[in-house]
């Protein structure tokens, strides 16, 4: 297995963290002196907020803009449409943000929030040449804006650092959800440790009359591109209450894989048997819906299993 640059944490300077495992050795390592240097630092606080259909909401973004020997005096949240068919709009500015500056004039490390509301987000922009409908009934699960923040700094530069959110249109478990317990066994190591606290995005992909499919993002302990699978939430729920949740073999006719070449493995073929196998969602009034669910990758030398309890944030 290759080496994996991750990134669990943003720490203004340096934040190194080691895990071995499964033969394999993730570093992460994250320098931001270049950065601090030029200017233009961002720590984003939404990756993934959802957007409601009809709910006539404001949708709040946060983020926190550093000093560093550049100052960053603006930044520019840009904004762009994508459907679920994969068309795409241009792009314009959503808002500019001014940073703070203390009694003597010196600009400010701070945090910084902003709202908008889908008047704001569909404003100058265009698909296929036609502006974006203005009854937001139109849209449908899996579009979605993605938004772009732009750092003027003192010197005249741009800066955008590869800083995103993205506003998707949602069922509703998509969203960030804190891991409150994350079991990873090793077929020969044996238990690698618990990565509770750790960031997981849901993505909402479609919705069916019997079922809403969802993207974990991530799996275990690591954030790479090749880690995600697809799953199930089940559109009635059970006797206790709860809605079940399906892992799939196969999603759109290809078997599901990890780290790009290893196959899941899944309960209900009895693959990741040290496993709780509780898979179900649980709906709280107060918005904060859990999501437990069990998986792992099969290898020649025997398949790591992980153990996940999550908690909407």
């Amino acid at each position: 297995m290759k080496t994996k640059n991750k990134i669990f944490s943003l720490i203004l300077l340096t934040a190194i963290m080691v895990l071995s495992s499964c033969g394999e050795e993730y570093l992460d390592v994250t320098d931001y002196a270049s950065e601090a240097k030029e200017g233009g630092l961002i720590r984003n606080d939404n990756q993934l907020v959802n957007y409601v259909i009809g709910s006539d909401a404001a949708y709040i973004f946060e983020m926190l803009v550093y000093q560093g020997a550049v100052t960053t005096k603006e930044v520019m949240v840009m904004k762009k449409f994508t459907t679920a068919a994969g068309d795409v709009s241009n792009t314009a500015l959503l808002k500019t943000l001014t940073l703070p500056v203390d009694a003597s004039g010196h600009l400010q490390t701070a945090s910084l929030s902003y709202s908008t509301t889908y008047e704001e987000l569909i404003a100058g922009l265009e698909i296929n040449g036609q502006p974006i409908s203005p009854n937001d009934a139109n849209l449908i699960i899996a579009d979605f804006w993605t938004l772009t923040y732009v750092s003027v700094t003192s010197e005249g530069n741009e800066h955008s650092n590869g800083v995103t959110s993205k506003l998707a249109v949602s069922t509703r478990l998509a969203g960030n959800y804190n891991v409150d317990d994350g079991i990873y066994l090793h077929p020969t190591a044996g238990m690698q440790g618990n990565f509770a606290g750790l960031n997981r995005i849901i993505e909402s992909v479609a919705n069916e009359p019997a079922f809403a499919t969802y993207l974990a993002t991530d799996i275990g302990p690591w954030t790479d591109d090749l880690n995600f699978f697809y799953f199930y939430v089940s559109n009635t729920a059970a006797g206790d209450g709860t809605f079940p949740i399906t892992i799939p073999k196969e999603y759109k006719g290809s078997t599901q894989l990890i780290w790009g070449a290893d196959e899941i493995g899944l309960c209900q073929f009895n693959e990741i048997p040290d496993m709780s196998c509780r898979m179900y969602a649980e709906l709280n009034d107060d918005g904060h819906d859990n999501l437990f669910y069990s998986y792992g990758y099969i290898r020649d030398t025997g398949t790591r299993m992980f153990d996940e309890s999550l908690t909407k944030k």
